[in-house]
């Protein structure tokens, strides 16, 4: 009797053991999909390096701190650890997945052993930091997901910069658009971008038929979609900012001085700008309300990054990465994510 049961629960221990080991498998060549309507982060943060994506109560960046290594925390900026080793940038985030251009080619510490094929490239990689797929190995830039597809800037030797378009499991690879355009905004089945190569006009590609025709004609510069605005920069008034309501009616200047690069909060309280006129650099913001400007720093910085609660930017030479609150009073302060229990 005895012997019996344990031949029993022999039995059962190796059809628990094959089972789980059967539902693991299948699990991590198993892709999750999304609505279409998932957004893999913001177009005001695309355009400044994705360096920083908020998820689900989880801001996940590029750490300057470890030579730009993947990092999660806590959307108060506690609880902070390491995901991969890969430098990365135009980050994305989705409820399983995390999508980021590999950089290591950049590294400041980078031995130079390896081929730049290995160093750069699109990566899909679980949020534990597990099952680690190439999309491509291509170089890759403004990395966009949006449902269950990525929008990017592939780079071909030869070729140059093409806007291509790729399914989350890296299959479906297509051809979009024979320019280096920046994918600014998804809706519905329309890619809208500006011109590079043979205009600066607001354009839209239909994603069924493969078509585009000019939305906005004029000098326009990385365009932000938020709400019932448009925000973008105008190239030829020397990249002074505006905005203009959705359907292009009444363009309002925004910012009277040339810019480099601006970022919106997701509130759409504030817009945060780096003047560079070479006489008065300098970052500052704008209430978008009042529209009563105010100065946070003199001198150099780029890369204006926005979560729910923070505005991240960096000094024009990498030396620090800033943090303040996107709302409120401008309490600027160095983000140091050195210690992986600290809160800033």
């Amino acid at each position: 009797m005895l012997s019996s049961v344990k031949r029993i629960l022999i039995i059962l221990a190796i059809l628990t053991v094959v089972v789980t080991g059967s539902v693991l498998i299948y699990s991590s060549g198993r892709t999750y999909y999304n609505n279409d309507d998932e957004i893999g982060n913001t177009t005001g943060n695309i355009i400044n390096g994705g360096l920083f994506c908020e998820n689900e109560g989880k801001i996940y960046f590029s750490n300057d701190m470890a030579d730009g290594s993947l990092y999660v925390m806590n959307s108060d900026c506690s609880n902070i650890k390491k995901v991969s080793n890969d430098k990365a940038v135009y980050i994305n985030v989705d409820e399983n997945y995390i999508y980021y251009v590999r950089a290591n080619n950049t590294r400041e510490n980078q031995s130079g052993n390896f081929l730049m094929f290995y160093n750069t490239g699109v990566f899909r990689i679980n949020q534990n930091g597990s099952n680690l797929k190439a999309i491509t190995g291509n170089p890759g830039a403004y990395l966009t997901l949006k449902g269950n597809n990525i929008y990017f800037q592939r780079y071909d030797v030869g070729v140059g910069l093409y806007l291509y378009k790729y399914q989350i499991d890296g299959s479906l690879e297509r051809l979009l658009l024979k320019d280096a355009v920046i994918p600014s905004t998804i809706k519905d089945t329309s890619l809208y971008y500006v011109g590079y190569a043979k205009d600066h006009n607001i354009n839209s590609l239909d994603l069924e038929s493969f078509t585009t025709h000019p939305v906005f004609t004029g000098s326009y510069a990385y365009p932000i979609f938020m709400g019932d605005y448009i925000y973008y920069m105008n190239p030829e008034e020397d990249y002074r900012i505006y905005r203009m309501n959705s359907d292009g009616s009444n363009p309002t200047l925004l910012v009277d001085e040339r810019c480099s690069t601006y970022n919106v909060t997701n509130t759409g309280d504030y817009l945060y700008y780096q003047v560079d006129d070479t006489k008065n650099n300098r970052i500052s913001r704008i209430n978008l309300e009042t529209l009563d400007s105010e100065t946070l720093l003199d001198g150099n910085y780029k890369q204006i990054h926005v979560t729910d609660s923070y505005v991240f930017f960096k000094d024009f030479d990498n030396t620090n990465t800033y943090i303040m609150p996107a709302n409120g009073a401008p309490d600027v302060s160095i983000f140091s994510p050195l210690n992986p229990d600290s809160k800033q």
